[in-house]
């Protein structure tokens, strides 16, 4: 049987990604932040795998002259540093949301109010979901932050993330349903 890759592994596959395509955010990710500095930030009971997140990599820096689309480390997403998804989670009502009810936190943000935020409960995995305030409620769209990053990884290695013409995160959608499909189980939520 195949050794299951580590969190950390995926993570690192998807910054060297990033750097295989020449993506103007490669060079401008942060390293992570240490273990007890996710802990004093976040409080006690935080998952594993979102410390783990946060060890790996603490955002995107600004850059002089920098526009949005050099951030991305998704299309249309980027990882929030620990400060930034706090504040993000701060500014976010949740509103009705049942999955945003309880515990919660932003890893990819974007310009706009769409996310992808860890949800959990306690002592539970976290799973990933999809935070579109005008598309509706919430929802899970990965069982974990490991399947959000396989399917990331999938992406880059079949296409459905490539780099554009203005040398930026592109999508296709096509290729993006195979990789999710291939990876989760299962179509594309929505």
């Amino acid at each position: 049987m195949p050794r299951t890759e580590t969190l950390t592994e995926q993570l690192g596959q998807w910054r060297a990604w990033l750097a295989r395509l020449d993506l103007p955010s490669a060079p401008l990710l942060l390293p992570g932040r240490s273990r007890a500095e996710i802990e004093a930030a976040l409080g006690p009971g935080i998952p594993d795998a979102v410390v783990e997140w946060f060890a790996c990599c603490d955002g995107v820096a600004d850059a002089p002259g920098q526009t949005v689309d050099e951030a991305y480390t998704m299309p249309w997403y980027w990882h929030a540093s620990l400060d930034e998804a706090l504040a993000v989670k701060a500014a976010h009502s949740g509103g009705d949301d049942p999955l945003l009810a309880g515990a919660w936190l932003p890893l990819l943000v974007c310009c706009g109010t769409d996310l992808y935020a860890a949800v959990w409960t306690d002592g539970a995995e976290p799973a990933v979901a999809a935070v579109l305030p005008e598309a509706g409620p919430a929802a899970i769209e990965f069982d974990s932050i490991a399947q959000l990053a396989a399917v990331v990884n999938a992406c880059f290695a079949n296409g459905a993330f490539h780099r554009d013409a203005a040398g930026h995160l592109d999508l296709d959608d096509d290729r993006y349903e195979q990789a999710y499909q291939a990876v989760v189980g299962r179509p594309v939520p929505g």
